[in-house]
């Protein structure tokens, strides 16, 4: 015999599941090339490198293929989090 439990779920139910089944992506800040930061934010090398030629002595020259913590850090705080990435809210505290 098997018991079938059909009685609607509590709020309480409801949340836990949906807790249990949600997973977490952690998006840690590293050093980044020009040709991954432009694919985060979803456009050409030429556009991001037009972009970053504006900004280059806020950012500074990136060093061999990669642009560093702090100048990854500085792009998003003057281009904004790329839309290709999930951070938290405490993420974009400390970015700021």
């Amino acid at each position: 015999m098997v018991v079938v439990d059909i009685a609607p779920k509590t709020e309480e139910m409801k949340v836990k599941e949906a807790s249990e089944t949600k997973k977490e992506e952690v998006f840690v800040l590293k050093p980044l090339t020009h040709k991954q930061l432009a694919e985060m934010y979803g456009v050409s090398w030429l556009t991001f490198q037009n972009w970053i030629k504006k900004v280059e002595k806020e950012v500074g020259k990136k060093t061999g293929h990669f642009y560093h913590v702090p100048q990854v850090r500085k792009i998003f705080q003057l281009f904004g989090i790329p839309k290709q990435i999930n951070v938290t809210v405490n993420d974009v505290e400390e970015l700021f």
